[in-house]
């Protein structure tokens, strides 16, 4: 297998997971917070927001820029 087809692969992971969390938030809001509501609870300070920045700049990057 290539790295190009590893990442594709990894990616479509990510967006599995993610899509997977989003449903069980729905189904099971009595377990688990929506994700708009974890995310901006999580980003209510602003050094978390700077941070999320930073680590979004260095995701992008290292793996996204070609």
């Amino acid at each position: 297998m290539s790295d190009r087809v590893i990442v594709i692969v990894g990616f479509a992971l990510v967006l599995v997971v993610a899509l997977g969390v989003v449903v069980v938030t729905h189904v099971r809001r009595d377990l688990v917070a929506p994700v708009g509501e974890t995310i901006a609870y999580l980003t209510h300070a602003r050094v978390v927001r700077i941070v999320a920045v930073l680590m979004w700049g260095w995701v992008g990057w290292h793996f996204l820029a070609r």
